[in-house]
């Protein structure tokens, strides 16, 4: 609640409240059960949102959570008008196919946005964020060549060559395909990597007939 106060007082545009929610971080992090959790979200939740201030709620390693308790909790602090509720493959272990069920079952049991963060650990984040747009999320979260912890998360360059096959004209139409490519280089350069020689390409031209 103290680090919540600092924010408001800062005058930040939005505050993220994150907690562990799976019984390893529930033990071994910070010892809070479920109870805590929720009252505790409920305190910080209503305070930021007293001052017309963005919220968006998380659970960490929320896919190795028990799912029913993270339905309860979301629908609890989206009822208390948080903006976006997280929903994070912290060790990189969901499948697609769980991935589209869980997402879905949230979309049907809460109205406010849902964010997906997805680990690369086993090397499904580029198609476990597709399945979670599919199924219901609204936002993604990427890095540039997917750089994180670990394997990374998803690579904001490979959900785009999922994506600009999908639907190329509405890709085209939001995004800056062109810059993609330079921006990849420019921070593997800043951060001193190579860029992998199997990062996903995404064909770009004007006119898409010359493409596929």
């Amino acid at each position: 609640m103290d680090d919540a106060k600092i924010a408001v007082q800062t005058g930040v545009d939005g505050v993220n409240v994150a907690i562990g929610t799976s019984s390893y971080l529930m033990e071994h992090s910070h010892g809070k059960d479920m109870a805590y959790i929720a009252s505790k979200a409920e305190e910080v939740i209503s305070y930021v949102k007293a001052h017309n201030i963005e919220v968006r709620f998380s659970g960490e390693d929320s896919f190795r959570s028990d799912f029913d308790n993270i339905l309860e909790l979301y629908s609890t602090v989206d009822k208390l008008g948080v903006n976006r509720v997280g929903i994070a493959d912290t060790v990189g272990v969901a499948t697609p196919m769980e991935v589209y069920k869980k997402v879905e079952t949230l979309r049907q049991t809460v109205n406010c946005d849902i964010e997906t963060h997805i680990h690369n650990d086993t090397g499904c984040a580029i198609a476990n964020a597709y399945c979670a747009l599919e199924s219901g999320a609204t936002h993604i979260d990427t890095t540039v060549l997917g750089i994180g912890e670990r394997n990374g998360i998803t690579p904001l360059g490979g959900l785009m060559a999922r994506l600009v096959t999908v639907d190329r004209t509405y890709i085209q139409n939001k995004y800056r395909m062109d810059k993609l490519s330079y921006i990849e280089k420019l921070v593997a350069q800043a951060v001193e990597v190579e860029i992998p020689f199997n990062t996903c390409q995404v064909p770009w031209d004007p006119e898409p007939e010359k493409v596929f």
